[in-house]
């Protein structure tokens, strides 16, 4: 099993961004919710993800489809870039879905280009325990020095 870096309130955040954008956020089933990239000091991070979600009843026009997403359910991959400074929702997370791994790659490696990587050890393994400790030692530093 792969060590992977999630986030409660990112997932309640996306879940609020499905919701309000035709999705029935409860629904979504995260099959991956990691960290992807923090910019300095660690305000700004990117998350990527994978999710199994249904659509709204009303604004359902889905077909079943041969992939495995049944009537009204559909398998996206996310790009979650999250501003911890911000205090309005809609300010704070922005979501994109893709149909397909190489699309949201292509958002992960745009918006993070300039940002703290997580990147991955010869056994394929997650080593962002490092980014994961930086990222809470320099939250901690901000909020302490605030004060």
């Amino acid at each position: 099993m792969p060590l992977t870096i999630s986030n409660r309130s990112t997932e309640a955040d996306v879940r609020t961004w499905l919701n309000e954008n035709g999705f029935v956020g409860k629904t979504a089933k995260f099959n991956l919710l990691e960290l992807h990239a923090i910019q300095r000091p660690g305000w700004v991070q990117v998350f990527k993800f994978c999710a199994r979600v249904k659509y709204k009843p009303l604004e359902n026009k889905a077909i079943n489809s041969e992939d495995g997403n049944h009537l009204g359910w559909r398998e996206f991959f996310g790009v979650a870039l999250e501003d911890e400074r911000e205090r309005k929702q809609k300010e704070k997370t922005q979501v994109w879905l893709f149909d397909d791994q190489l699309k949201q790659q292509e958002k992960l490696n745009s918006i993070s280009a300039d940002f703290l990587v997580c990147k991955k050890g010869q056994n394929g393994q997650l080593t962002g325990t490092v980014l994961f400790i930086l990222v809470i030692l320099t939250i901690a530093i901000a909020l302490v020095s605030c004060f």
